[in-house]
């Protein structure tokens, strides 16, 4: 998903508030919470981008279903905020930009493990010690079942990519039996 430069002010103006109190890490799981359940309604998702209710509407319903919920007032308060602007649309926008500017902060890279089969938690554990050694960063991996592999592991952390398919170990071992039949 692309994030436009609106949605990456409020995330920053959010990070700078929230950073100051030091709950930087517990505003983005409640903003992510809250997309995330935005995005699994397409009810919530209707109402919000229907330009026939009013931003007063939108605010009173923002505040009605997310007050004493739990979350940190400089959460609700970027929510009802993106409410009065008609822009609580960009929501998913502003988690994933928050995510980027809070990744950049703790010096953390995010990155991709495609693999044949679901890989064992010490095997996930094992990779990511290894891709961190490698890099030198902090890195957190989500993980997907790829069938196109035959087997191994892909990964893609920023901009490198760590091959240890089974395909590609056999156009290395094609590659070494070429060159040694010439």
């Amino acid at each position: 998903m692309k994030v436009n430069e609106v949605s990456k002010r409020y995330a920053k103006a959010l990070l700078a508030l929230t950073k100051q109190k030091g709950v930087h890490a517990k505003a983005y799981a409640e903003l992510q919470g809250v997309a995330d359940a935005f995005a699994k309604d397409a009810a919530i998702t209707a109402y919000f981008q229907n330009p026939m209710i009013t931003a007063a509407q939108k605010i009173a319903a923002v505040k009605s279903a997310l007050e004493g919920k739990g979350l940190s007032e400089e959460v609700f308060g970027t929510l009802v905020l993106l409410a009065e602007k008609n822009r609580i649309q960009l929501l998913a926008e502003v988690a994933l930009a928050y995510q980027g500017f809070l990744d950049i902060e703790e010096g953390v890279t995010r990155g991709t493990v495609r693999s044949a089969q679901p890989l064992s938690a010490d095997a996930q554990k094992e990779l990511e010690s290894k891709v961190s050694k490698v890099l030198n960063k902090k890195i957190v991996l989500t993980y997907q079942q790829d069938p196109k592999l035959l087997g191994g592991a892909v990964a893609q952390v920023g901009g490198w990519t760590f091959d240890d398919s089974i395909e590609t170990h056999l156009k290395k071992l094609n590659e070494e039996l070429n060159r040694r039949a010439n």
